[in-house]
């Protein structure tokens, strides 16, 4: 190829790969070949045959310093001085290493540059391919250039682990239970176990229902409790959510005021006065209302490393697949990808899910995990799936107004079972107990010097929660 020596190249790196390997007495020599797996990653010819000689001394079980390698460097007869390996040069090399504690990073960058330049070397004889008569077939050249491709990958580090640090770890999250991030509602805590890092956690119920306002509960507990959360509105703008934000932390702001637009200019003051608290509470909340494709809110995640994710709702989310017509196959794209990049990033994610219409068709409405919208997928990936039932909507007498069901359908690390909570819609927020969630209303205005007759029903307000 022209112009060789103008290719991809780290003389440092390469350099402070073998000096730190020569301090250390070898020790670091797995550290590097993690990445560094044969001489050829390295530019230099002398550098070439320093890693070759101490890998041999490594496999040999020998001891390594400058000493030895010079040593069996002479016996191999590759001494020479046309290319500057001597032992002026090999004696200079652990002075060029600001600490060998980085030689991972360096191995890195060697590794790095020796595949550019073997993708440019593929790609520069696909290239010349094309203008050179050959008898070579065309799917020939392609199968060799693919082959050569593959065989840089297979290259690329171990990502194992040693048992011995994986147990370390395990003993860790044991310790500090910082592996494991409660809901914030005891009863769902006890039930379901809290959410896992790493792992994906499902709310799915009908519209109405109330997925929605449990998930901006959970989001308020989890912010209170110190962690940084993500989250992406795909059907609500961030300002919709910021207002039912306002309704839980107001004593006497209702949902009905802000549906109306019935703001009187004291209850504004109030809020005005209200809004320096919340922007505390919710310093710690990273919200977006414009992100519909899939990657770029895995870019975004990868950015900004959130304790928990949470994505409200999966169904809308947009993807690149290549399955257009299925959205079965679309949905299993984004539980793998999300599960990938709890993984990566070691955060949880919440993910709000819609459920098939045909449960308001049976005769026992209540939902179950089938009921999942493509629901084969989530039911595999998810470690923890919650469901929603707000049986009030039904028009049932049977069904109490503040009374709603939480579900846990399934629970990897939990148990399932139904608890009965309270829910006020006109304050947007879930309670212990429908005995609470009667009485907040009454409770909060009274606090507030507000005469309500206990006695006369509470506004009906229906939303979508």
């Amino acid at each position: 190829m022209d112009n060789i020596k103008t290719m991809p190249h780290s003389e440092s790196a390469e350099e402070a790969v073998i000096g730190s390997i020569l301090i250390d007495g070898g020790k670091g020599f797995e550290k590097a070949n993690a990445w560094i797996r044969e001489s050829n990653a390295f530019y230099s010819d002398k550098n070439k045959i320093l890693y070759e000689t101490i890998s041999i001394l490594h496999r040999e079980n020998k001891n390594i310093d400058m000493v030895t390698v010079v040593d069996r460097i002479k016996d191999m007869g590759k001494e020479n001085e046309s290319i500057g390996l001597d032992m002026y040069y090999i004696s200079g090399l652990p002075e060029s290493v600001p600490t060998t504690a980085n030689i991972e990073s360096y191995a890195k960058i060697v590794w790095e540059k020796y595949i550019k330049r073997e993708t440019i070397k593929s790609a520069h004889k696909l290239y010349s391919s094309g203008f050179i008569k050959t008898d070579e077939k065309v799917e020939d050249i392609l199968h060799n250039h693919q082959k050569l491709l593959t065989e840089l990958l297979e290259i690329a580090p171990s990502k194992k682990k040693e048992i011995g640090s994986v147990i370390n770890e395990t003993i860790d999250t044991l310790k500090t239970g910082k592996n494991i991030i409660k809901f914030g509602y005891p009863q769902l805590d006890n039930i379901a176990g809290g959410m896992t890092r790493k792992e994906i956690t499902v709310i799915g119920g009908r519209p109405g229902h109330g997925k929605t306002t449990l998930t901006l509960n959970i989001i308020y507990s989890l912010l209170a409790q110190g962690y940084r959360v993500m989250l992406f509105n795909r059907e609500m703008s961030n300002v919709e959510v910021i207002k039912k934000f306002m309704i839980m932390e107001s004593k006497d702001l209702l949902y009905e005021h802000l549906r109306k637009g019935d703001i009187e200019k004291g209850r504004i003051q109030s809020i005005e006065m209200m809004a320096d608290g919340l922007k505390e509470k919710l310093k710690n909340l990273i919200m977006y209302d414009d992100i519909k494709n899939l990657n770029d809110a895995m870019r975004e995640i990868q950015r900004e490393k959130p304790d928990i994710v949470v994505d409200d709702y999966i169904q809308l989310i947009k993807t690149e697949s290549r399955y257009n017509k299925d959205r079965r196959f679309e949905i299993e794209d984004i539980l793998v990808e999300y599960k990938w990049v709890c993984k990566k990033e070691n955060c949880a994610a919440l993910l709000v899910s819609q459920l098939n219409r045909e449960i308001e068709k049976r005769l026992e409405p209540r939902p179950r995990l089938a009921d999942f919208a493509e629901s084969g997928t989530i039911e595999q990936t998810a470690e923890t799936a919650l469901l929603v039932f707000y049986g009030y909507n039904f028009n049932d007498d049977k069904y109490n107004k503040y009374e709603i069901e939480v579900i846990c359908d399934k629970a990897r690390y939990g148990k399932v079972g139904t608890y009965v909570m309270g829910f006020n819609g006109n304050k947007c927020k879930f309670y212990s107990s429908p005995d609470q969630a009667k009485n907040a209303l009454v409770d909060d205005f009274n606090k507030n010097k507000i005469k309500i007759d206990r006695n006369r029903a509470l506004p009906n307000v229906q939303s979508n929660f």
